[in-house]
């Protein structure tokens, strides 16, 4: 993985940041069962509740993806765990699988703007969007942190040098 120096102004990699996949069959509450488990308002879908620790994105029907520290993550799966015992539960830790990506100010949105359909425009896309969509030709999950603005990108590790390629070619056409 290249150095984080090597990347343009405005982009880094995430090396600290815990992903989770989460797969829940259950009933209408199961959103509602989720996010109090793990001490949060329940997300819409494409979007994103946190609580200062960890993250829930709402990615799919019954798909979650939980982001944060990977300690915070490693915890969060045990609560999952507990609460749907009776439940058909899919939760891995995906960390070591996945490569985060930020990008934060002007330069960074202009590198991701290059990179994704998605109108990342704040009326387009609020503080709290988190949807999966395409990065080049793989799929990817983009979510926007904050109004600065600031937007996390998480692909799978296999892609990662695809993925630095693009940016640098998004940054130096810019």
């Amino acid at each position: 993985m290249p150095d984080i120096l090597d990347m343009p102004a405005g982009c880094r990699i995430d090396a600290d940041l815990g992903v989770a996949k989460v797969q829940i069959g259950g009933g209408a509450d199961t959103p509602q069962r989720l996010a109090a488990a793990l001490g949060l308002g329940a997300p819409a879908p494409n979007r994103y509740s946190e609580n200062g620790s960890i993250a829930l994105s709402a990615i799919a029907p019954g798909e979650w993806l939980l982001t944060g520290p990977a300690d915070a993550v490693a915890t969060a799966l045990g609560y999952v765990d507990e609460t749907f015992q009776e439940d058909v539960v899919l939760a891995l830790d995906l960390t070591h699988g996945r490569t985060a990506l930020r990008f934060e100010g002007p330069a960074g949105q202009a590198c991701l703007a290059a990179l994704t359909p998605l109108d990342l425009r704040p009326d387009r896309f609020p503080v709290g969007a988190a949807v999966r969509t395409r990065l080049g030709d793989i799929g990817a999950f983009v979510a926007r942190t904050g109004d600065a603005p600031a937007f996390l990108l998480i692909v799978d590790q296999s892609y990662t040098d695809y993925v630095l390629h693009l940016i640098g070619h998004a940054a130096n056409a810019a």
